[in-house]
C-alpha cells in the first residue's frame, strides 16, 4: 500500500475493516466542508457513516450545551468540587444506614462527604445526635491510647443505642463529652422563643462537621436526654420497662415469638434480653449495669413495643458472617459485629472529611433544606409506602435532588415497601391461606398429628406465621407496581427504577433458596425468628438520561 500523504487532501471514504479510497480528492461535502472525496459515487458510498457526523445535533446552529439543555448547574459552579460523596436520609429512623454507608465507602473516597440526616420524631433524633457526637468527639480527639478511647466510645454507642441500663462509665463518657456541647448551645438561646430553629456547628481541625437544627424546645429537650430524671431509679425503671415487655395479657404472643426461634437455646437468648434489656453476649457479667439508659428513661412509660429488638435492624447474613464462638448466642455475634463496625465508621470519621447536617422535619419539608444540592445517594426509607407519603409524592419530592447520569451514573435514590406486596396479596383474597404447605412442612419441624386438628395450635401458628415465606413474592410485586403506575410516574418525575439493584438486596429480610439447591433449614429458620414481615422490598431509582429533540 502507498504511503498516505498529507501535502494534500485524500479521499474521504475508508472503512474500518481497511478499504480506502486511494484516488485525488476533489469534491467537498457541501454541506459539513469537512471532507473531500474523489467523486459523487465514493460520497455516495460513505454516506451512511459519514452522515453520522454530517447531520450530528451537535452541528445544527440550535444546539446547546448538555448542562443548559437539562436546565442544571454546570459542574465549575458546584459549591465544592472537591465535596466527593453526598447522602440523604430523609426518614433515618436509627444511625444504622448512615454508620453502614460510611463505614463501607471505599477508601479511595478521600476528600469532602457530607451527609444529611433528618427525622420527624425528635426523641429520633436527639438519640442519634448524641451518638453521633460521641463519635465525632473520639474521632477529633482520641487521646494518648486512641485504641482505648475508641473501644470505649464503641461500648458507650452500643449501650446507649441498645440497652436498657448502662453502668457508670458509660453516663460519664456521656456527661463529660457530649453534655459541655449541648448545656453551651442550651445557654445561648435560653431566652429565645420556643419555637424557633436554631443551628448549632461543631467542627474538627481536619475540617470534619457536623451540623444540627432544631427548635429552641427541643435543644432543652435534647438537653434532658444527658441525666437520668430525677426519681427514676433501677427498681423504678425496671417496673416501667416490665409493665410492656412482660404484661401479663400479651404472654401468648411472647410464648409464639419465643417457639418462631430458630433453636431451643435461641429463645434461652431471647428471653435473658427481655427480661434486663442489655445488649450484651449471653454469658457476659451483668454487674455494674445499674443506671437507667437516660435517652429511654424520660417519661413514665416504655417507648417501646414489647417485640423490639436489637437482632431486628440489622442483616442476618452479616450478622452471621461475624465469627463467634458461642454459635447459639446471637447477642454475642450481633455485640461484636457493631464493635467491628462502628470502629470502621469512627475510623472513617478520622480519615474522611466528614459532614453531618441534621434536621428535625417533615420528610415533605427537607427538600426545602437541601437547597440545590444533588447527591450520590437519597434514601427516603419507607415514607414512599402508600400508608406514609407515597410513591408518587415521594418521587416528586426527591427524584431532581439525584445527580444527573453525566455527573454521576451510580447516583441513586432508595426507597422501601413495606406493605405493598401484602396489600395487593389481600386484594386477590390469598390473605388467609398458607402457600406451599409442602415446602413449608420440609423447612419447619415435622407438626403432630394432634396439632394439625387444632387451627390455632403452635405448629399451625407457626406455618401461618411463616406463609409469606413460601409466596411468589415478585410476581405480587410486579401487580403491585403496575397498579400504582411504577413506570409512568417514575417517568414524569425523570427517573427509571432499576432492574437489578445495585446498593441493596431487592428482598433484604427474605428467606432465599434456588431451585435444585440443598435446603437451609438453619438460615430458614433464622428468617422465621427475625422480626420482619418478610414482604420487605427494596427499590433503586436512576435518573434518566434526558433525550431532547434539536430538530
Amino acid at each position: 500500500m502507498a504511503e498516505t500523504t498529507l501535502s494534500s487532501p485524500r479521499c474521504a471514504h475508508w472503512t474500518a475493516k481497511g478499504f480506502s479510497c486511494t484516488k485525488p480528492a476533489t469534491k467537498t461535502c457541501a454541506n459539513c466542508k469537512l471532507v473531500v472525496y474523489c467523486g459523487a459515487d465514493c460520497q455516495r458510498q460513505h454516506w451512511p457513516e459519514h452522515k453520522k457526523q454530517c447531520k450530528s445535533d451537535m452541528a445544527k446552529p440550535s444546539w446547546r450545551p448538555g448542562w443548559d439543555r437539562q436546565h442544571r448547574r454546570p459542574a465549575w459552579t458546584f459549591e465544592s468540587v472537591s465535596e466527593r460523596y453526598r447522602g440523604s436520609f430523609g426518614a433515618s429512623g436509627d444511625l444504622r444506614h448512615v454508620v453502614k454507608t460510611l463505614a463501607h465507602l471505599p477508601d479511595t473516597i478521600d476528600q469532602k462527604v457530607l451527609f444529611v440526616i433528618n427525622d420527624k420524631d425528635s426523641d429520633v433524633v436527639a438519640r442519634n445526635a448524641i451518638l453521633l457526637l460521641l463519635a465525632f468527639d473520639a474521632a477529633r480527639s482520641p487521646g494518648d491510647d486512641e485504641a482505648a478511647s475508641v473501644s470505649a466510645t464503641v461500648e458507650a454507642i452500643i449501650h446507649l443505642w441498645y440497652s436498657a441500663f448502662i453502668p457508670q462509665r458509660v453516663l460519664t463518657r456521656l456527661q463529660q463529652s457530649v453534655g459541655p456541647l449541648i448545656n453551651e448551645m442550651c445557654y445561648s438561646i435560653a431566652t429565645q422563643p420556643a419555637d424557633h430553629i436554631f443551628r448549632k456547628s461543631w467542627e474538627a481541625s481536619d475540617g470534619a462537621c457536623l451540623s444540627l437544627s432544631l427548635q429552641q424546645k427541643t435543644w432543652f429537650r435534647l438537653r434532658r436526654f444527658l441525666n437520668v430524671p430525677a426519681g427514676i431509679t433501677k427498681e423504678k425503671a425496671t417496673r416501667i420497662r416490665d409493665a410492656v415487655t412482660s404484661a401479663p395479657e400479651r404472654a401468648d404472643y411472647r410464648d409464639r415469638w419465643h417457639y418462631n426461634e430458630a433453636t431451643p437455646f435461641g429463645r434461652i437468648a431471647k428471653e435473658r434480653f427481655r427480661q434486663d434489656g442489655l445488649l450484651l453476649p449471653y454469658g457476659h457479667p451483668r454487674l455494674g449495669f445499674d443506671i437507667p439508659n437516660p435517652t429511654l428513661f424520660q417519661s413514665s412509660s416504655w417507648s417501646l413495643n414489647d417485640k423490639a429488638d436489637p437482632r431486628d435492624g440489622w442483616a442476618i447474613s452479616e450478622v452471621q458472617r461475624c465469627l463467634w464462638p458461642a454459635s447459639e448466642d446471637w447477642y454475642g455475634r450481633l455485640t461484636a459485629h457493631l464493635t467491628a463496625l462502628l470502629g470502621k465508621f469512627i475510623a472513617k470519621l478520622g480519615k474522611n472529611n466528614v459532614s453531618f447536617q441534621m434536621h428535625n422535619t417533615d420528610a415533605r419539608v427537607l427538600p426545602y433544606y437541601l437547597e440545590d444540592r444533588k447527591f450520590n445517594r437519597i434514601e427516603v426509607s419507607n415514607i414512599c409506602d402508600a400508608g406514609y407519603i407515597g410513591f408518587d409524592h415521594t418521587l416528586c419530592l426527591y427524584a431532581d435532588y439525584l445527580q444527573h447520569p453525566e455527573e454521576n451514573p451510580h447516583a441513586t435514590l432508595i426507597g422501601t415497601f413495606i406493605n405493598g406486596v401484602k396489600e395487593v396479596s389481600l386484594l386477590e383474597d390469598t390473605g388467609g391461606q398458607i402457600p406451599n404447605i409442602g415446602f413449608l412442612t420440609r423447612m419447619l419441624p415435622p407438626p403432630s398429628i394432634l396439632s394439625l386438628t387444632f387451627w390455632d395450635s403452635a405448629d399451625i401458628t407457626r406455618l401461618w406465621d411463616a406463609r409469606y415465606m413460601a409466596r411468589d413474592v415478585d410476581a405480587l410485586f410486579r401487580k403491585y407496581a403496575e397498579l400504582c403506575r411504577f413506570d409512568s410516574v417514575a417517568a414524569e418525575n425523570g427517573v427509571e427504577m432499576k432492574t437489578d439493584n445495585t446498593i441493596v438486596d431487592k428482598w433484604p429480610t427474605r428467606f432465599k433458596i434456588q431451585p435444585g439447591e440443598e435446603a437451609k433449614f438453619e438460615e430458614f429458620r433464622l428468617c422465621l425468628a427475625a422480626g420482619f414481615n418478610h414482604l420487605e422490598r427494596c427499590v433503586e431509582w436512576k435518573r434518566r438520561p434526558e433525550v431532547i429533540s434539536e430538530s
